[in-house]
């Protein structure tokens, strides 16, 4: 099985890896799997029956305890991570992040900064707020709605996560929402970023009390190989309430045929492919937005689902030219600092592309750094990149990296079909929607457009400067994860009208 994963699992260099489930549940058993030079021990099915036998004594342990004080928990470990972090402790971390996910030294180091973030009471507690709006204290208890009506809202796992490949900010989120929600958890995350998911959540090891001791006993992290007979059993035959993939096709369409055949019904939550648009007039193009557009270009190699991978310019074509070449003054110097290699069959493949395109017509602004390769291309009205996608397949969104096209024009309105074509043309073949729109423009043309772009089906509108980050109040690609790992039992104590509907 293909997972094809958001974000690229398959950039890692080849270091041999030792995979071993994170768990504090001393009555497990492995099973034993060499994978090239990589030794995987997966649960065993007979581990994972008895864990989910047990799941309904796990939930109701956890359950029993208050929200409040799971987020404790969570604040204490953010609060050991980070100074473990400022001892140094995590030093080789950075470098074996670096090599299984191929991203630089420098931007994982960025990424482990925000693990404190990611764990933070302040931050879990705004997302719940958002997810749960009358009252997160129904997470543990029943909370009167209305006169003489009460919800609570109980865990609806255990929870199987199947988590992206790309960083290792993206298997913490449902992970922490899933336990704080009171779900036992079984998370399958990437090899990529296997250890530092595993890292960061061993800072629960170290946090004392009962509290501690019911989010350990709901957690597990396994890897599971492609054909694994214990992903099988999960997918197809386990007890899991919800099962939340985070990928793409083949892999996503298989794995809900499996989960279909199950005869306990889990849920299935998709959290497909997407990407980003950015766009700019001549009236902002100026120092700041040419460097914001080359930071979110940089950062993940256009791996995460908000990086923007196409761009519009609304203005004139000499104003598109110039914002271009200060782009990539900023990617000479910002993306030094970020080296990203490819391989010769990569730079070939990159600039047969940056060849063909010229031939089309487009103005090509290009690094000159084997350790840098950006491209930025500008083009009139239509984009040039799908012309060449059909001789070149192998040049898809999946192995661009720091190459943006900008398509200029002078009608703002032609925007949003812009943005609704994105999935539907050659060169972003496998992308479901666009996921966020980064804005940089005139507030006379942010008022035009920004009623027509939740039209568009996008998820988030942001400032270009910071498309990359996420607000816990933000939603999850439409959905509240929080919400999905849970249901809602109603409870009244008193008659009602004879009119109210049933």
């Amino acid at each position: 099985m293909w997972w094809h994963p958001r974000g690229d699992d398959g950039k890692r260099e080849l270091m041999p890896m030792d995979l071993t489930p994170n768990t504090s549940n001393p009555d497990i058993s492995f099973v034993k799997v060499e994978s090239g030079k990589d030794m995987i021990y997966e649960l065993s099915v007979e581990s994972l029956e008895r864990i989910l036998n047990s799941a309904k004594d796990v939930q109701r342990e956890l359950s029993s305890t208050t929200i409040y004080d799971r987020m404790d928990v969570f604040e204490e470990m953010g609060a050991i991570w980070t100074e473990n972090l400022n001892s140094g402790l995590y030093a080789g971390l950075v470098s074996d992040l670096s090599r299984t996910t191929g991203y630089s030294e420098k931007l994982m180091a960025l990424e482990l900064s925000f693990v404190r973030k990611m764990f933070s009471k302040d931050s879990i507690e705004r997302n719940l707020a958002f997810s749960f709006p009358n009252d997160i204290t129904g997470l543990h208890s029943f909370v009167e709605a209305d006169n003489g009506e009460y919800y609570r809202n109980m865990p609806a796992g255990p929870i199987f996560i199947i988590s992206s490949g790309n960083s290792l900010i993206p298997p913490l989120i449902p992970t922490t929402l899933s336990l704080v929600t009171g779900n036992l958890t079984i998370l399958k995350p990437s090899m990529s970023n296997f250890l530092g998911v595993s890292e960061a959540f061993k800072t629960l090891e170290m946090v004392e009390g009962k509290v501690a001791k019911a989010l350990r006993d709901a957690l597990y992290i396994s890897y599971f190989t492609h054909d694994s007979s214990s992903l099988r059993y999960l997918l197809e035959r386990s007890s899991v309430g919800v099962v939340n993939f985070w990928g793409a096709d083949p892999a996503r369409t298989k794995v809900g045929t499996m989960v279909a055949s199950n005869s306990h019904h889990p849920k299935y939550y998709i959290n497909g492919p997407l990407t980003g648009v950015a766009i700019m007039d001549s009236e902002t193009a100026g120092e700041g937005p040419a460097r914001d557009l080359a930071l979110n270009i940089l950062l993940y190699d256009q791996q995460l689902c908000s990086s923007p991978t196409q761009a519009l310019f609304v203005g004139q074509i000499d104003d598109a030219l110039a914002f271009a070449e200060n782009v990539g003054r900023h990617l000479d110097v910002i993306g030094g600092e970020m080296p990203m290699a490819l391989g010769d069959g990569q730079m070939m493949c990159l600039q047969n592309a940056r060849r063909a395109i010229m031939f089309r017509g487009s103005r090509v602004f290009s690094s000159k750094s084997k350790d840098n390769p950006w491209t930025i291309v500008v083009s009139r009205d239509t984009p040039s990149l799908d012309g060449i996608i059909m001789s070149q397949p192998e040049f898809n969104i999946y192995n661009r990296r720091r190459f943006l096209e900008i398509v200029v024009t002078d009608d703002i309105d032609s925007a949003p079909g812009f943005i609704e074509d994105v999935p539907e043309r050659a060169a972003f073949r496998g992308v479901d929607k666009v996921q966020t729109i980064g804005l940089s423009l005139s507030r006379g043309n942010t008022m035009a457009l920004l009623d027509k772009l939740p039209q568009t089906g996008a998820f988030r509108i942001t400032p270009l400067q910071d498309m990359f980050m996420r607000s816990p109040l933000e939603p999850y690609d439409g959905m509240n994860i929080a919400s999905m790992f849970t249901y809602t039992v109603y409870y009244r104590n008193r008659g009602i009208q004879p009119d109210v509907m049933i």
